[in-house]
């Protein structure tokens, strides 16, 4: 629908959280609409993004409820898409992490084994749940497999044989950089 916007990565994209904009959210282009509001918060209507602030003047204000906002999708969706992973990985017996999401500059997620935590980007929620799942399951890998070699390539194309694919769309319809 917005295919010259995949272009520009969301994370160098000069928002100005006006009405007409077009902001991802799952995959997906919405069109911003703000009004203003004594209550404030997003709400999804058909492809409309309606962002809800007190300062209709404020970048800052608005900039910060859409934050919040996805902030909580990403919550909901992260953990879900973890526990999955978790399921998925069952034969390898890989226990629940700690789970952390972060803005990251230059990296969809990380794993840290020793101290049993996957840090997963707020960028992510911006992308199709099947590439949430895709590096959900591969932050998941690493604490068995701690470096990508064949041993790791090959439990995760045991586990899910179409990651190929998904890793490619990440990078060439979401790239962070």
């Amino acid at each position: 629908m917005f295919g010259s916007l995949d272009t520009v990565p969301e994370l160098l994209k000069n928002y100005q959280y006006t009405t007409g904009e077009q902001h991802k959210f799952l995959g997906d282009y919405y069109r911003l609409m703000v009004s203003e509001s004594v209550e404030t918060g997003v709400l999804l209507n058909n492809y409309n993004m309606i962002l809800s602030v007190q300062d209709l003047k404020s970048i800052q204000h608005k900039e910060f409820i859409l934050d919040m906002w996805y902030r909580e999708q990403a919550r909901e969706v992260f953990v879900e898409a973890m526990a999955t992973a978790i399921v998925t990985s069952a034969p390898y017996q890989i226990s629940f992490p700690d789970l952390k999401i972060y803005r990251l500059d230059n990296r969809w997620g990380s794993c840290s084994p020793k101290s049993q935590r996957v840090i997963l980007n707020l960028e992510l929620i911006k992308t199709p749940k099947e590439c949430i799942e895709y590096i959900a399951l591969h932050e998941m890998l690493h604490f068995r497999f701690p470096s990508h070699n064949l041993a790791f390539y090959g439990a995760l194309g045991d586990l899910m044989s179409d990651w190929k694919e998904r890793e490619d769309m990440l990078n060439r319809k979401y790239r962070l950089t």
